[in-house]
């Protein structure tokens, strides 16, 4: 890690205010070890690459590619996960002197995972049947497929870590932490870590009597923990130890990443002086490489984080930013049409929401969510699709809250659903339209009895008490920091202030639906923002003392870094 953060180390460990103390034993971290290895994570502390299954015998099966001039193939998914991941390895490769193949299926005309179409296409390219296939964040549901490509002349290397497929696992050799075998299990890493723990090995490998050494001398892999942070962040995965340490390496990387399109893409979020937090991924970076796959560009983000022509790859920023305004319009639009066809007294009736239209299905998985959030309950969005046969299909994004395994129900409807895949808490599915009346009756049926059983703790509006006036010193937010990366398993930290004084509000924003503060401070007055706290805008100005439930958060506009507090609720 960073050498500032190395030096502070020594002296830190009596200076932490003790608020935040107690924030880190209540989530179970004391001790002035425990507290080191938490607020200071070290690369040396990562799990090693010998535990993860396969690992050894993939590794050699890439090197003997790459020695004797073999074609490569990389196939990654569309969403911020495969397309890191996918560009770490090319990068990788390119840094090496190898030329590789790589695709992103297009979401809406190709669908996930592989594809036998594109193989055929690719096979008139070959000299010869054989090349080595590496999957990325995705493969692990797609026997059929691999047997084909198998059978063509190629080997496979599917590395994923979505849940294991019911039906067996492909014959190939396979990197995915969700194998109960695998030494990785309990620490659920991203697709793209999984894709930077084979390169670590790869190039381990390389460095022992290759041709390729030299090269291999130059690559620090430090600078390639910036994709790992994109893409475990924006794929909300578990912040186990393991990926701690990743996605923290990965947070410094950022701030001085040696990619251009990595540079024309924090610029384009108006992130140009370094200091990029795991919101900055949730709410800016992550959303924009997402846009691409939705909207069927999907290889435009791979194209721009491997172009080593800042030039290019600014003009490519400038394109996934118009591509991501679209998304947001579209969204809007499909969540309007979304909410005409349910209600609150139905989904409360059939704890789920299950909503079948003729809507865009790159954005289905943004309504769904938003579904969630507006009713509480696990929800699926379908979008119409028309195969190339002619028959009618229904591709769903599904999206699922705290206690209920998604993926799970899923698997209790099998036999009504023709593809199905995903994690515990959000999932992608299709089925037939003949099937699909019976389908959604057994899914709401199975979803009340999940409901039913569901056990979770009711959890407090707000981790610990705190005085806004205290948290927003820059000696405070020095050690905030040092809390992140925030996400599933280091949850954000919300802080109530049961006496702030708030001295002036107004509304902004369309339709007045945000609510902007001045709150008073010891020695300064701090900037608030309450998003969707329009409507409280009289009950503020009526009484100006109020209970503030928050959080400290960056503001980044025009170039100028700034905290301010996000209300919560107020």
């Amino acid at each position: 890690m960073s050498k500032n953060l190395s030096h502070q180390k020594a002296n830190t460990r009596m200076e932490i205010p003790p608020v935040l103390r107690e924030l880190l034993k209540k989530r179970g971290i004391e001790g002035d070890e425990e507290l080191s290895r938490f607020l200071f994570p070290r690369l040396v502390d990562l799990l090693k690459p010998e535990k993860m299954q396969n690992l050894a015998a993939a590794a050699n099966l890439v090197v003997e590619y790459m020695m004797s001039g073999k074609p490569i193939v990389i196939w990654g998914d569309y969403d911020v996960d495969g397309t890191t991941g996918t560009a770490l390895l090319v990068n990788f490769f390119q840094n090496c002197g190898v030329t590789v193949t790589w695709h992103i299926p297009d979401r809406i005309s190709e669908g996930y995972g592989l594809n036998k179409e594109w193989f055929y296409t690719f096979k008139k390219s070959l000299e010869k049947n054989d090349f080595l296939l590496i999957t990325v964040d995705c493969g692990i549901s797609n026997s059929a497929e691999i047997n084909f490509i198998q059978e063509m002349g190629g080997k496979v290397i599917v590395t994923d870590h979505h849940s294991l497929p019911i039906h067996g696992l492909p014959n190939c050799l396979i990197l995915n932490p969700a194998m109960p075998t695998c030494g990785f299990h309990k620490e659920q890493l991203a697709g793209v870590g999984v894709a930077f723990y084979l390169i670590a090995r790869v190039r381990a490998e390389l460095l022992t009597n290759t041709p390729f050494a030299d090269r291999v001398t130059q690559i620090n892999l430090k600078h390639f923990l910036a994709f790992v942070a994109l893409g475990t962040i924006a794929d909300m995965v578990e912040l186990t130890s393991t990926n701690r340490i990743l996605v923290r390496g990965g947070l410094e990387a950022l701030d001085c990443t040696i990619f251009p399109g990595i540079q024309e893409l924090l610029a384009s979020c108006d992130i140009i002086n370094g200091g990029v937090l795991s919101e900055d991924i949730g709410y800016l970076l992550g959303p924009k490489i997402n846009a691409a796959g939705r909207l069927g560009e999907s290889d435009l983000v791979v194209k721009m984080l491997t172009t080593s022509d800042r030039q290019q790859a600014k003009k490519m920023a400038v394109k996934l930013s118009a591509l991501n305004e679209d998304r947001k319009r579209i969204s809007l639009k499909d969540l309007e049409t979304a909410l005409t066809k349910t209600s609150k007294s139905k989904a409360e009736n059939d704890k789920c929401v299950v909503v079948e239209e003729r809507l865009h299905q790159g954005v289905a998985g943004i309504v769904a969510s938003r579904l969630v959030e507006i009713y509480g309950f696990p929800a699926i969005v379908f979008a119409e699709k028309t195969l190339p046969d002619g028959s009618l299909v229904y591709v769903g994004s599904a999206r699922s809250v705290e206690g209920i395994n998604i993926i799970e129900i899923l698997g209790t409807c099998a036999n009504l659903i023709e593809y199905f895949g995903g994690h515990e808490m959000a999932a992608g599915l299709t089925v037939a339209a003949e099937k699909f009346p019976a389908f959604a009756t057994d899914f709401t049926e199975k979803a009340k009895k999940s409901w039913n059983k569901r056990q979770f703790s009711r959890k407090k509006r707000y981790d610990i008490e705190c005085p806004v006036e205290n948290l927003m010193s820059d000696e405070f937010l020095t050690f905030l920091k040092l809390l992140e990366p925030y996400g599933p398993g280091n949850p954000q930290p919300i802080f109530q202030d049961s006496s702030a004084q708030i001295i002036d509000s107004r509304v902004i924003g369309k339709d007045a639906q945000h609510l902007n503060m001045t709150i008073r401070g010891k020695f300064v007055n701090l900037k608030g923002i309450g998003f969707s706290l329009g409507s409280r805008i009289h009950d503020v100005q009526k009484n100006a003392e109020r209970t503030l439930i928050y959080t400290p958060t960056i503001n980044r506009f025009r170039g100028n870094v700034s905290w301010q507090v996000r209300v919560i609720d107020v």
